[in-house]
């Protein structure tokens, strides 16, 4: 190794790295910022320019990209073609690379403008780190200040290099580090094009191993996507622990579900001034309640299934409170998600040291995530579930509950979050709605309907003809409105759409159960 070329974004660690490159005789090619910050450190660094026979020019758009630079990263050493044409055009090789790239992911997490976002992007520097990539039998290339350390333990002084296992790691780690960076560029530009039509592009900036995976015999990760923080401080997958153990696999998917939930109905349900409270298990919610009191808000939520509550994951729209978090200190709580948490909820959260605390604030306005999942040999992804249901028109029959937009909206939304075949029975008392029952996740409908009214009543609810029963699809037989009339329900929303509606709005007349169509089918999977 006997020519290093440096030019870095990120100067961490660079002057140090440069100081240990010349005690051990390499050449240090650098240009533009790097060139000034390692001059004026005392280290003699030989400008690019000499190398490139041209000036930087364009206003730094051009300084690296040449013939003489990229020959000097490309040609294969000993081989004899490539050796004697290298040696014919006055090309001296370059042994190592020490380059990220402009700080493109940086712009746009601070929101930067279309034409900022065009000017970091890194032309040169990708241009170079690829073929140091593509040439690791004989050039080091080294993409992140993290990886500096261990180059120079890995250096062997008496050989002049790393070895080629070392280089091979340094080099996929650099094929990564312009994936991610091309991946952000395609995505975040396919945003500010196309919009919602965009391609989804895998950017994965940080990628960080939880405790377990879904269960404890399996690796999980969490990947942090650069792109979704853009305009916001933090999202779940940035988010730290305020306090507790690291979360596990399913301890982010239950999260995100009461953050998704708490956040439509904090956008969609709740007064200025009203509190909302989400209750997850299992990525369906047992327990949601709205309040213009939090600890009201939060007891009417556990009230909703205080068993499932049990080790579940509680989210809220505003800080919590000391009395809050009093409640939750008495029971058993995996994670508690909120936008803050008053000084007197850490102190008493802190007796508890397994309790995950998040400050995350709900979501205002819809969600822009693409949802991903992974089938045999690829993806299935669509847009995250923002229907909003225009009109709900009443089909037959008339109740109060039918006449009230909040509870119907209330009951709308939780419903959505609940896995499909979905059940919510929703109620308004003492002016706080909640969910009073809910049933989800089977393969017919009558099970959901039997599971939310068992739980209604469980909860104390056993005169049911004032409260709403939500359907996230429609009936398709009648027998479902035969099972709801025995259990004295009087009111139904489903979105409609069946062959069978006539025979099912027959039902209803006949049973004396009002029944109202949204239009809108919300399955979740």
């Amino acid at each position: 190794m006997k020519r290093a070329l440096l030019s870095v974004s990120d100067k961490e660690g660079i002057v140090e790295l440069a100081q240990f490159l010349r005690g051990e005789n390499i050449e240090i090619v650098s240009s533009g910022g790097t060139r000034k910050v390692l001059e004026e450190q005392g280290i003699k660094v030989t400008p690019i320019e000499e190398v490139t026979g041209n000036p930087e020019a364009f206003g730094g758009r051009m300084k690296t990209l040449s013939f003489q630079i990229s020959s000097a990263l490309l040609f294969r050493r000993a081989h004899a073609e490539d050796e004697s044409q290298a040696k014919e055009l006055g090309i001296d090789p370059i042994d190592l690379v020490v380059c990220n790239l402009y700080p493109f992911d940086q712009v746009v997490a601070k929101g930067g403008e279309y034409s900022e976002l065009i000017e970091n992007i890194d032309i040169g520097g990708p241009t170079m780190v690829r073929a140091a990539a593509k040439n690791h039998d004989a050039v080091t290339v080294l993409t992140h200040p993290s990886q500096y350390a261990r180059f120079r333990e890995e250096f062997n002084k008496d050989e002049g290099t790393v070895s080629l296992s070392v280089r091979k790691e340094f080099a996929l780690s650099a094929f990564e580090h312009t994936a991610d960076y091309d991946a952000l560029i395609a995505q975040t530009l396919g945003a500010e094009i196309r919009g919602e039509e965009s391609i989804l592009h895998a950017n994965i900036k940080e990628a960080k191993e939880v405790r377990y995976g879904e269960n404890p015999h399996q690796r999980g990760f969490v990947l942090v996507d650069p792109n979704r923080q853009k305009g916001r401080k933090r999202t779940l997958a940035s988010a730290p622990c305020l306090q507790g153990k690291e979360l596990s696999y399913n301890n982010y998917l239950d999260a995100d579900a009461a953050w998704r939930c708490n956040s439509d109905l904090h956008a969609r349900c709740a007064g200025e001034n009203q509190f909302t409270v989400t209750i997850i298990k299992h990525a369906n919610p047992c327990g949601a309640a709205i309040s213009s009191s939090q600890l009201k808000a939060l007891s009417e939520a556990w009230r909703g299934d205080d068993v499932s509550a049990f080790g579940s994951i509680i989210a809220f729209n505003k800080e919590v409170s000391e009395d809050s978090a009093q409640f939750i200190a008495e029971r058993f709580v995996e994670v508690v998600l909120a936008p803050s948490f008053s000084e007197e909820a850490k102190a008493l959260f802190a007796k508890k040291k397994n309790l995950r605390l998040i400050e995350l604030s709900p979501l205002e306005g819809d969600f822009k995530d693409k949802m991903v999942r992974t089938i045999d040999g690829g993806f299935v992804i669509q847009d995250e579930d923002n229907g909003r249901e225009e009109e709900i028109i009443t089909k037959v029959g008339h109740h109060k509950s039918l006449e009230n937009k909040s509870l119907m909206e209330f009951g709308l939304t939780v419903t959505k979050h609940l896995k499909s075949n979905a059940i919510g029975i929703v109620g308004l008392k003492d002016g706080h709605l909640s969910l009073w029952g809910a049933g989800m996740g089977n393969p017919n409908r009558r099970v959901s309907l039997e599971q939310a009214v068992a739980k209604a009543r469980e909860n104390g609810h056993d005169d049911l003809s004032e409260c709403l029963l939500i359907s996230d699809a429609f009936f398709p037989f009648r027998d479902n409105i035969d099972l709801a009339a025995s259990f004295g329900l009087k009111a139904i929303i489903q979105p409609g759409g069946s062959i069978k509606d006539k025979e099912v709005l027959s039902a209803c007349e006949e049973k004396g159960i009002a029944m109202a169509f949204s239009g809108m089918r919300h399955f979740r999977h």
